[in-house]
């Protein structure tokens, strides 16, 4: 199962995952490739992750999502996949305890107490992780959205893990470090981005269910509403600051400044697209 880990904060907010897709085969024998990029863009305003099925209706999962939501107000996207990802699920037939899934969005958007600004938050949209406590997962038929608390202040911030998560003190070390790091290179994000990276990686060394292949999006406070993605094409060196939407992948060996191009799935009103991505070099899963 994929591992997702969410990351939001008042400069920006990132969404962290491997890319192993995991096949089974007669309900008993596995197998899995590296493959599979898990975020969606949604209207320049969130990233969003999945844990749970790598295809829905039939088609990739990020494919379902931007085919679901092109043409929809923006507002109503969480809705929108509440109910739809619930028909999905259900149709499939399976045993509910293979049924589980979960969207996870970080992003910007509007407060009803302060409807004139953006604020950083997350949105889950699930039918496993009930009432949001770390490392639940028990599926049931209904999906439901949920918000989680806003930011305590300025220098508040919030990191979690869904789908295969690791232990709890695993996550608390990497908070403390990340706590460290802003403190020492305010406004800075490829710290925080290498130390996701390297949490993806602890729990891929004991589970092979999560790749050592991790893709990175970060996006800007100052960049939403985000109309491009930033890539590092030539240098593959990532830029820091970090001000505009960009995404990357982080093949096993290498790190998050130095990084291949990775170009999500978006949707938005009035626009749609597929996502792709951009190697340097062959990459290991190409089948001459």
């Amino acid at each position: 199962m994929t591992l997702i880990v969410p990351f939001i904060s008042e400069e920006f907010v990132a969404l962290a995952s491997d890319r192993r897709i995991t096949w089974q085969i007669g309900g008993a024998s596995k197998r899995w490739e590296d493959t599979e990029n898990k975020t969606v863009v949604l209207a320049g305003h969130f990233l969003m992750g999945y844990t749970g099925f790598a295809r829905l209706g039939g088609v990739k999962t990020e494919q379902w999502v931007v085919e679901k939501l092109v043409g929809v107000d923006p507002s109503s996207y969480f809705g929108v996949l509440e109910a739809e990802a619930e028909a999905a699920v259900r149709v499939m037939k399976e045993p509910l305890e293979r049924t589980g899934h979960a969207f996870v969005a970080v992003g910007y958007g509007r407060f009803r107490t302060d409807p004139g600004a953006v604020h950083p938050t997350a949105v889950t949209v699930s039918n496993a992780l009930g009432d949001g406590e770390y490392g639940r997962w028990a599926p049931v038929p209904q999906f439901s959205a949920q918000r989680i608390p806003p930011l305590r202040g300025p220098d508040d911030f919030r990191l979690s893990a869904f789908g295969t998560p690791p232990p709890r003190r695993v996550v608390d070390e990497t908070v403390d470090l990340i706590r460290r790091y802003k403190k020492r290179h305010p406004g800075r994000a490829l710290g925080v981005l290498q130390l996701m990276v390297d949490l993806v990686r602890q729990v891929a060394a004991g589970s092979d269910g999560v790749s050592r292949d991790v893709s990175v999006s970060v996006l800007p406070r100052a960049a939403v509403p985000a109309d491009a993605v930033q890539m590092p094409v030539v240098s593959r060196l990532v830029p820091e600051p970090i001000e505009t939407l960009t995404c990357m992948f982080v093949p096993e060996g290498s790190n998050a400044e130095h990084a291949e191009v990775y170009v999500p799935a978006s949707v938005g009103p009035a626009m749609a697209s597929f996502g792709g991505e951009i190697w340097s070099k062959k990459p290991p899963w190409w089948k001459s």
